[in-house]
């Protein structure tokens, strides 16, 4: 039996380097990976394995019955095998810019995309249809989807769902965005998609309306909570560092932003980080439905 079972992987391992599809479907576990780019889970490896692709590195550890995740160093070819999972130790779950975290609990994908290929290098491949409005604007995400860190509660009100693309407000006590409390860098809204999704930008605009007092946010990060771990990730430009993406110039605009790789999570956070008068943001998310 222990025969066949290392005939079976080394055939998948040959199948997949072949492939160099890296949405692998475990033969006993039934998982997926899903990459975490730029990260690893730090103090749970009880196996180094050199020389090896991140596709093999897969493989290796859905064949053993201890491993539940595997951090992959891209500039030296090491898999690093866990004994846990980012999701129960996320303390240790922390920013590795040569590396790339993998968690063998993540869910299936809804989206297939490719993003890793057969020797462990980068490679996009799209395989799930048009880009699109992810369902803010049209209201296809309900409101309880949504929380901030604050909301302005004064003479006029805002809301979470104030914040959604093109939004008006529906009387004059209702602010036309979603507007903080409190102007710093602590700021945030936030969606919960439902089911994981990948995300490929932002649009934004600022508040509608006030002539005298205008709004908007200039500049802002955007994080995002993968399947597994549940940790906030700061989304990365090409060179592995926390991307501050230009916003907006006026009210009404709207400004488009990609990221540097989709990302594939079950929640979007926007965190303002620069400002015009106030923090008033509204914004739709954009990717693969």
């Amino acid at each position: 039996m222990d025969v066949l079972n290392s005939l079976v992987f080394l055939l998948l391992e040959m199948f997949l380097e072949v492939s160099a599809s890296f949405s692998v479907s475990g033969l006993y576990r039934g998982v997926w990976y899903q990459p975490v780019e730029h990260y690893a889970l730090l103090g749970q490896s009880f196996m180094n394995i050199s020389g090896i692709s991140a596709v093999r590195c897969s493989v290796r550890c859905l064949s053993h019955h201890g491993c539940f995740s595997f951090n992959y160093d891209h500039a030296n070819q090491v898999c690093q095998m866990n004994n846990a999972s980012a999701e129960h130790v996320c303390n240790n779950f922390q920013g590795m810019p040569q590396f790339s975290y993998y968690d063998a609990t993540a869910k299936p994908m809804t989206c297939q995309n490719n993003f890793v290929s057969g020797n462990g290098k980068y490679a996009h491949v799209e395989a799930c249809g048009d880009i699109e409005k992810l369902g803010l604007e049209d209201g296809s995400i309900p409101d309880e989807s949504l929380s901030a860190s604050s909301n302005w509660d004064r003479k006029q009100v805002s809301t979470p769902a104030g914040g959604r693309l093109n939004k008006l407000p529906p009387d004059d006590d209702i602010i036309g965005a979603w507007h903080a409390e409190v102007k710093d860098t602590n700021q945030w809204i936030q969606v919960d998609l439902g089911n994981p999704t990948y995300v490929t930008g932002v649009l934004t605009q600022g508040r509608y309306g006030n002539p005298y007092a205008p709004q908007w946010v200039t500049k802002y990060k955007v994080q995002f909570e993968p399947p597994s771990p549940a940790c906030l990730v700061d989304v990365k430009d090409q060179l592995g560092q926390t991307q501050i993406f230009n916003g907006n110039t006026d009210r009404d605009s709207i400004v488009e932003r990609r990221f540097f790789k989709p990302v594939f999570a079950v929640k979007i956070r926007i965190v303002p980080v620069a400002w015009n008068g106030f923090i008033a943001l509204r914004f739709e998310l954009i990717g693969c439905k």
